[in-house]
């Protein structure tokens, strides 16, 4: 139950656009991270790769944050993008990249490329920032013969000047450039008092396009699109946004860019023709609505939907409610298909049960709007609807409970005056105690049981299992010596041997070896165990001060002649 909150999960893959390209084509080599912390690296280098030249890279950092299950999920990508162009033809690898998160080295597969002879003459591809118009000999670029220096800047573009009060106005922030800028990356996001905003878009790439600005050609990509939402009339100044710019003259370097202050008009909506249910909904929006059935038995539901669509301030504006009348009927239950909190439909669905047989009026339902479009104010006035109400019969309360559709029911509801407090057992601290107590329990019973098992089925396996164990505890330095062919193995065999003796048996860790090997004698201790005991005692007495190395083949005999040792002494009970 513990283990995800414990992982961090993380991933990171390599890929390429192709595998098999011509001379006159582009390779671009992605580094994707993934991840749920917040990824701080350093720029990977670009991989050397036989038969291709490097030309430039890009960078882009994508985070989000969702509520699932009640808990908060964050992901990050960070990507790195690579440009090669293909000198000659081949094949090469591109190698494994190693990438440190963290106290974590994830590692990139290799990936096989392949150059072959274009068949056809075709244009040469570039990178996003060399698009058509930007080539490397175009005297107007900062790396060409006669130029070192240029400009890169930020200018935002609202999508309005003039907005009303809750009006989704839509910002968008271009990266300006005549350098050679291999990647960018947004740092800082200023805000200012009067709105609430989200993100419309954000691109993973630097996507280049050729444009004027003030007489001078630039290149300009897209670096995000934020979404304003205003609280307040008045000028308000958009969000200032601050990154860094990784640009190439002769060289790397780095450079802060900030956007240029952008303002908008906010308008206040219209005093006059107000409807008397509006509840702040501006926009402009195609309203629809739908009923699930108009014959039903006493005790059923009809569900009611009003769809709601277009563009405007979803998440602003109140939820239209019917008027009373005798049924029962539910606050409407939400469905957003949303892009930006701004963008898509909302469909509200109402569960409606009549409280008695007869025909039953539905009233009509009634939702306002501002229409900025149109420049007034809008009302949708849902039809009245005549629901028959039939008596109903033992069958009728359970004629929904197998379909999918509609909502389910055993019996009307009745209003009552009061209900009793009910506290589900799932918020009680108790509860989940006794669960995880119950879940651990049976974890240890399980894997009692099953060392149990293994004991009687694979005596000679779960000996050998124990051997490695105390081999582990009381042996780890000796096995250590072994496979660094060091002398002092004998040394630290001896005494982790009858380290494990000691405890295993209860024999006295102040006694002499042999004294040790005496008291063993009258634990029902074979002989021959005994014997070969002995004889391992006397090999490390013998060798300890022996003044010749010995053979790293003889070592390892003795290490092994100890491992037998220690198994079958595991075969055997403990102390008595």
């Amino acid at each position: 139950m513990l283990l995800p909150l414990m992982l961090i999960a993380a991933s990171v893959t390599a890929k390429v656009n192709k595998r098999e390209l011509t001379l006159a084509e582009r390779l671009a080599y992605t580094i994707e991270i993934i991840s749920d912390k917040a990824i701080r690296i350093s720029e990977p280098s670009p991989p050397e790769i036989e038969l291709f030249s490097f030309v430039n890279m890009s960078s882009s950092t994508v985070s989000s944050t969702n509520l699932s299950g009640g808990r908060l999920q964050s992901k990050h990508i960070k990507t790195y993008t690579y440009y090669y162009l293909p000198q000659k033809e081949g094949s090469t690898t591109i190698p494994s990249q190693d990438i440190q998160l963290g106290n974590k080295v994830y590692s990139t597969q290799a990936i096989q490329i392949k150059v072959v002879k274009s068949t056809s003459q075709a244009p040469a591809q570039r990178s996003p920032a060399l698009q058509p118009g930007f080539d490397f000999e175009d005297p107007d670029l900062p790396w060409s013969a006669n130029r070192i220096a240029g400009s890169t800047f930020i200018l935002a573009f609202p999508q309005r000047q003039k907005v009303y009060k809750g009006q989704p106005a839509v910002v968008s922030y271009y990266l300006y450039t005549d350098q050679m800028v291999r990647s960018f990356n947004l740092e800082d996001e200023k805000d200012f008092p009067g709105y609430g905003k989200s993100v419309y878009e954000q691109p993973t790439m630097l996507e280049y396009e050729t444009v004027t600005h003030q007489g001078k050609r630039f290149q300009r990509a897209l670096i995000k699109r934020l979404v304003l939402l205003p609280n307040k009339t008045g000028e308000l100044q958009a969000p200032l946004v601050q990154g860094m710019a990784r640009i190439y003259e002769f060289g790397y370097m780095n450079q802060t860019v900030s956007s240029n202050a952008a303002w908008l008009e906010v308008l206040p909506l219209p005093d006059e023709n107000v409807p008397e249910n509006y509840s702040g909904a501006v926009g402009s929006f195609e309203v629809s609505e739908t009923i699930s059935d108009t014959s039903i038995s006493l005790g059923e539901a009809i569900t009611y939907s009003l769809r709601i669509a277009g563009r405007g301030n979803f998440n602003q504006f109140g939820h239209p409610q019917f008027p009373p009348s005798k049924a029962q009927v539910s606050d409407p239950l939400a469905i957003d298909r949303l892009h930006a909190g701004v963008e898509g439909s909302r469909t509200l669905y109402y569960t409606i049960i009549p409280s008695e047989k007869g025909t039953y009026t539905l009233p009509s339902l009634s939702f306002s709007w501002y229409d900025t479009e149109q420049e007034r104010y809008r009302s949708f006035q849902s039809q009245e609807q005549e629901i028959e109400v039939k008596a109903a019969n033992v069958m009728s309360y359970f004629s929904s409970i197998l379909d999918k559709g509609n909502p389910q029911t055993i019996r009307p509801m009745l209003s009552r005056d009061a209900y009793p407090d009910y506290h589900s057992v799932l918020s009680k601290f108790w509860y989940w105690l006794i669960v995880f107590l119950t879940i651990a329990g049976s974890g240890f019973s399980g894997y009692l049981a099953w060392h149990k098992a293994q004991k009687r089925k694979n005596p000679t396996w779960y000996a050998q299992r124990n051997a490695d164990k105390a081999l582990k505890k009381y042996l780890s330095e000796a096995s250590m010596a072994v496979k660094n062919l060091s002398m002092d193995f004998y040394t630290l065999a001896e005494n982790g041997l009858m380290q494990y003796l000691s405890e295993k048996y209860g024999v006295s860790k102040r006694l002499s070896t042999s004294e040790k090997i005496a008291q063993l004698q009258e634990k029902n201790i074979p002989a021959e165990l005994l014997e070969d005991t002995r004889k391992f005692i006397e090999i490390c007495n013998r060798q300890r001060f022996s003044p010749e190395k010995k053979e790293a083949s003889l070592l390892w005999e003795d290490y092994q002649l100890l491992r037998s040792i220690v198994s079958a002494f595991s075969k055997r009970g403990g102390k008595r």
